[in-house]
Protein backbone atom coordinates (compact mmCIF):
# COMPACT_ATOMS: atom_id res chain seq x y z
CA UNK A 1 0.00 0.00 0.00
CA UNK A 2 1.37 3.19 -1.22
CA UNK A 3 2.21 5.62 1.40
CA UNK A 4 1.81 9.46 1.46
CA UNK A 5 2.80 11.48 4.34
CA UNK A 6 2.88 15.51 4.07
CA UNK A 7 4.23 17.97 7.17
CA UNK A 8 2.74 21.34 6.81
CA UNK A 9 1.72 24.14 9.23
CA UNK A 10 -2.15 23.97 9.77
CA UNK A 11 -4.52 23.65 6.94
CA UNK A 12 -8.58 24.54 6.60
CA UNK A 13 -10.49 21.45 6.26
CA UNK A 14 -10.95 21.87 2.79
CA UNK A 15 -7.81 22.30 1.80
CA UNK A 16 -7.14 19.23 3.48
CA UNK A 17 -9.87 17.73 1.85
CA UNK A 18 -8.37 18.95 -1.82
CA UNK A 19 -4.52 17.63 -1.16
CA UNK A 20 -5.88 14.72 0.00
CA UNK A 21 -7.89 14.27 -3.23
CA UNK A 22 -5.02 15.81 -5.51
CA UNK A 23 -2.26 14.14 -4.02
CA UNK A 24 -3.48 10.40 -4.26
CA UNK A 25 -5.12 11.24 -8.17
CA UNK A 26 -1.49 12.08 -9.29
CA UNK A 27 0.47 9.35 -7.38
CA UNK A 28 -2.41 7.06 -8.97
CA UNK A 29 -2.08 8.73 -12.77
CA UNK A 30 1.68 8.64 -12.13
CA UNK A 31 1.90 4.87 -10.69
CA UNK A 32 -0.90 3.21 -12.17
CA UNK A 33 -1.75 2.02 -8.71
CA UNK A 34 -5.81 2.45 -7.91
CA UNK A 35 -6.41 5.57 -5.89
CA UNK A 36 -8.01 3.07 -2.92
CA UNK A 37 -4.98 1.52 -2.57
CA UNK A 38 -3.51 5.10 -1.34
CA UNK A 39 -3.03 6.28 2.48
CA UNK A 40 -2.20 9.60 2.75
CA UNK A 41 -1.77 11.37 6.00
CA UNK A 42 -1.39 14.91 6.79
CA UNK A 43 0.69 16.26 9.88
CA UNK A 44 0.01 19.81 11.18
CA UNK A 45 2.83 21.36 12.69
CA UNK A 46 2.59 24.91 14.99
CA UNK A 47 4.47 27.47 12.63
CA UNK A 48 6.52 28.07 15.90
CA UNK A 49 7.77 24.55 15.40
CA UNK A 50 9.04 24.98 11.93
CA UNK A 51 12.01 27.08 10.92
CA UNK A 52 14.24 28.25 8.15
CA UNK A 53 17.40 30.27 7.70
CA UNK A 54 17.27 30.44 11.42
CA UNK A 55 13.87 31.97 11.37
CA UNK A 56 10.22 30.24 12.55
CA UNK A 57 7.79 30.01 9.98
CA UNK A 58 5.41 32.59 11.92
CA UNK A 59 8.68 35.33 11.74
CA UNK A 60 8.88 34.74 7.88
CA UNK A 61 5.20 35.04 6.90
CA UNK A 62 5.01 38.08 9.19
CA UNK A 63 8.57 39.68 7.45
CA UNK A 64 7.00 38.69 3.83
CA UNK A 65 3.66 40.12 4.96
CA UNK A 66 5.48 43.38 6.10
CA UNK A 67 7.10 43.61 2.89
CA UNK A 68 4.21 42.44 0.65
CA UNK A 69 1.15 44.21 1.52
Amino acid sequence: MPYITVECGALSNSQKEALIRELTRTASEITGTPPEFFLVTLKELPDQNIGIGGRTIDQVKAAYHQNNP
